[in-house]
C-alpha cells in the first residue's frame, strides 16, 4: 500500500457511513465484509426506506451470493425479533433504534422479509447478464 492510500484508510464504522455516495470498502477474506453489507443493507432498508427490489449487491460467486442471501435473510429476521430487546449494548442497533421508530421498522422489515426472493444479489457475471436480457 502506498503512503498515499494509508493516510485514506479508515476502519469501517457501519452505524456512521453515509447512506448516499459511492464508497469503496476494500477487506481481505476473513475481515468482516459479509458482516458489514448485511448492516448496511439493513439501515438501507429502515433508514432510506429502500425496497429490496431497489437495493444492489455485487460480488464474485455464487457461494458468496447465497451466502450474502441467507445472512440479510437472517438478520432482517434477528432485527424485527429482538428490536429493542438486546442484552448486549451494541453502537449498530442502539444508532438504528434511534433513528427509526419500532413500528416502522417492524413494517418496513416485514415487507423487505415478503420480498426477499425478488432482492436483487448477483454475482458480477450475473447481473451483467440480467441488464444485457433486460435492454
Amino acid at each position: 500500500m502506498n503512503s498515499n492510500a494509508e493516510s485514506i484508510a479508515k476502519k469501517l464504522t457501519v452505524e456512521t457511513l453515509p447512506l448516499q455516495g459511492v464508497h469503496l470498502i476494500e477487506a481481505s477474506a476473513g475481515t468482516g465484509k459479509t458482516f458489514n453489507i448485511t448492516r448496511i443493507y439493513l439501515r438501507l432498508l429502515l433508514e432510506r426506506k429502500l425496497k429490496v427490489q431497489n437495493i444492489l449487491v455485487v460480488t464474485f460467486t455464487k457461494a458468496a451470493t447465497e451466502e450474502l442471501r441467507g445472512r440479510i435473510d437472517s438478520e432482517i429476521r434477528d432485527t424485527l425479533e429482538n428490536w429493542g430487546l438486546r442484552d448486549t449494548p451494541d453502537p449498530f442497533y442502539q444508532a438504528l433504534e434511534k433513528s427509526v421508530a419500532k413500528e416502522e421498522a417492524r413494517l418496513l422489515l416485514r415487507e423487505a422479509l415478503t420480498n426477499m426472493d425478488e432482492a436483487s444479489i448477483f454475482t458480477i457475471h450475473g447481473f451483467c447478464k440480467r441488464v444485457l436480457s433486460q435492454q
